[in-house]
Order: C-alpha cells, then structure tokens, then sequence
C-alpha cells in the first residue's frame, strides 16, 4: 500500500499507510485524533539517493534501514 503524509492543525506532519482508494478521505491524526487533510508531497522513491544512484546494498555499514527513515518506524516525532 502507499504511504501518504498528512497535517494535523494541532500536531503537525504525519504519514500514514492506507489503501489508493482511501487517499482522498480525511485521517486521524495519530497523536490527536483531529481530521486531517492530505498533503502534496514528492513520491518516496526507496533505493535511492536522490540523485538516481542505487544505494549501495548488503555490507554497507552506513546503510539506513527504510524503517529507520521517516515514515514506520520513524524516531523523531510527528
């Protein structure tokens, strides 16, 4: 499924999961629970680094995990 970001009013950014038939509707806000509406944003293209060069792969030691990267999984807050 595609991620999607959001703006709650009182919290701020988010990103959410949801299903491509569900991406023009309203989502909670995670930490509120407000409606919030669908932001335009620039696809997230995995893979990458921005530039259209391959991330190195296995045995990288400074590879990222696509969890650790905003989104699931993320350790900054929304």
């Amino acid at each position: 499924m595609p991620m999607y970001d959001y703006r709650c009013t009182r919290c701020g950014d988010f990103r959410e999961i949801r299903p491509m038939a569900q991406s023009r509707l309203p989502q909670a806000c995670p930490a509120c629970g407000t409606p919030s509406e669908r932001r335009l944003s620039a696809p997230f293209l995995a893979g990458g680094d921005g530039g259209g060069v391959p991330t190195p792969r296995c045995g990288d030691p400074n590879r990222v995990s696509w969890r650790s990267a905003c989104g699931l999984g993320c350790t900054h807050a929304h």
